[in-house]
């Protein structure tokens, strides 16, 4: 590279080592967060000090990464060791914050990250701070729930409260400072339907959070601390489930009530002929709050009516509101379905290290939602990829639905005896999980338009033997007392993603040939 090359890029190297000394520091915060607030305590008082000897850390003490490796790794009055999570967590805070900026404001237009900015961070500059704040916020905020959670099966609501918080504020006031202009807002507006949609939702919400304080309705899980073993446990065998889903969609009746009449209505109020900017911000952080959480909260009331166990908890509920409202409902579902694929890497990795299997899912959440906004692009390339051969497989398959069909027969099959013997090991737990989803895939292929019906029959019976296979494994993966343990939550997960999948599909059906 030559020396001017250097020089015209030394400016873009320098913010870049500015956000990583940012995201450094916000690191260093995330680890006093995720420490203190599972426990109640104040994340400002009293100064950070050593929890062995109680010495104070001085400045220098406390400089995220160089303090580490001054110190070289040990306290210095007692000399007890400092956990390395610390360290890392202050680097992996910094790359993310760097990793941030770089993608939004140093790609050039045509440029293979440039999608996931969009321009729109380029072309308003110091304008598009409010955004970036926003950004960062939800990251750091992503990094604490992840950290508590890991450490504790916990996530304090006060983590996504205020991420979603920051997220209702910081945009419409980044919209507003930066105008109008060319690229478009980072957020996408949604259709006035889901506006109107959105809007109701919210006020229905806050209805429900009105009943719920004045005692009308009553809390979920009220009781829950009775039954557990020792009173610093996390899970318990609760046998009432059910009952508190029950709960739970009354709290929730209001939000869907006022939400599909938002919707409805959205026909006969005619929108905005030129929707502020601020406003159509709101409105995508309205959706993507709701958008995020509905899909978790679904999840999590179906799953559990049907096994009268909790199947995820209500820490999941809050983070993925967050992170739509932070990042938009598009990020949002793709993360949701990024997230079991990225746990069931994770517990494979705890696998082959005989690690205990009981880790949260939250951490699996925030990953995939940070992987949806970073990956944008990845993304969109392998989703287009596949969709290809799939379109190719698909019209091979309508030639010779005979084979096709045989091959979805077999697959299901061994699907269901894999997950019938899911029991006897995990290594067959994984195959079931994997080869349900490629018999749905299958059975999409026959949903052509030489067969519509038929296929569509087989789509639904292999679909029916994924949620039933996942359930099963996942319920009988159960290790010890209490429901959240990663394998049957991600296997959950998994049976969800694939109907969810299915159904795109089967609308979708690229390769399809066009009716007459």
């Amino acid at each position: 590279m030559h020396w001017a090359d250097l020089v015209i890029s030394l400016p873009a190297a320098i913010m870049v080592a500015f956000v990583f000394a940012l995201g450094a520091c916000v690191g260093s915060f995330v680890n006093v967060v995720a420490w203190r607030m599972p426990q109640g305590l104040s994340v400002v008082s009293p100064p950070s000090r050593c929890p062995t000897c109680g010495l104070r850390l001085s400045w220098r003490h406390n400089l995220p990464i160089v303090g580490y490796l001054f110190l070289r790794g040990r306290c210095a009055a007692c000399g007890v060791g400092i956990p390395a999570r610390y360290l890392l967590s202050e680097i992996a805070v910094g790359l993310l914050f760097a990793g941030a900026y770089a993608v939004l404001y140093l790609p050039v237009p045509g440029g293979y990250w440039h999608s996931v900015g969009d321009g729109w961070w380029r072309e308003h500059g110091v304008r598009s701070v409010p955004g970036l704040v926003v950004l960062f916020w939800g990251l750091g905020s992503l990094s604490a729930m992840t950290l508590s959670d890991l450490r504790t099966c916990l996530i304090p609501v006060a983590i996504p409260t205020w991420m979603s918080a920051v997220a209702f504020l910081g945009w419409p006031v980044a919209a507003l400072v930066a105008g109008d202009g060319h690229a478009p807002f980072p957020l996408p507006t949604p259709p006035w339907p889901a506006c109107m949609a959105a809007a109701g939702a919210m006020g229905g919400l806050f209805i429900g959070r009105v009943l719920l304080w004045s005692g009308v309705l009553p809390r979920s899980f009220a009781d829950y601390e009775q039954y557990l073993a020792a009173p610093d446990d996390v899970f318990a065998d609760y046998p009432h489930a059910r009952r508190e889903m029950m709960k739970e969609a009354a709290f929730l009746g209001p939000a869907v009530l006022l939400g599909g009449l938002g919707w409805l209505w959205s026909g006969h109020l005619a929108p905005p002929e030129a929707m502020p900017g601020w406003l159509g911000a709101l409105f995508a952080v309205a959706t993507g709050f709701i958008v995020g959480g509905a899909i978790v909260w679904v999840l999590r009331l179906v799953a559990s009516l049907l096994l009268d166990t909790e199947a995820m908890g209500m820490g999941d509920v809050h983070l993925m509101a967050a992170g739509g409202a932070t990042f938009g409902w598009p990020v949002a579902v793709a993360g949701f379905l990024v997230a079991p694929f990225v746990g069931l890497a994770a517990w494979i990795v705890n696998l082959v290290r005989a690690a205990p299997w009981r880790i949260p899912f939250g951490p699996s959440l925030a990953a995939g939602v940070i992987l949806a906004f970073f990956g944008h692009p990845v993304l969109r390339t392998a989703v287009g990829g596949v969709m290809a051969v799939m379109g190719v497989a698909a019209d091979r398959a309508r030639q010779s639905p005979g084979g096709a069909l045989a091959l979805a027969a077999a697959l299901a099959v061994i699907g269901a005896v894999a997950a019938r013997l899911g029991r006897s090991g995990a290594p067959i737990a994984i195959a079931a999980a994997v080869l349900l989803p490629v018999a749905a895939v299958v059975a999409w292929i026959l949903a052509g338009p030489a067969s519509p019906a038929a296929g569509l029959a087989v789509a639904g019976v292999l679909v029916c033997t994924c949620v039933a296979g996942s359930v099963a494994v996942g319920a009988r993966l159960e290790d010890g007392a209490g429901p959240r343990t990663a394998v049957a939550r991600i296997l959950r997960m998994l049976a969800f993603v694939v109907v969810v999948a299915s159904v795109l599909l089967l609308v979708a059906r690229p390769g399809a040939a066009p009716q007459p």
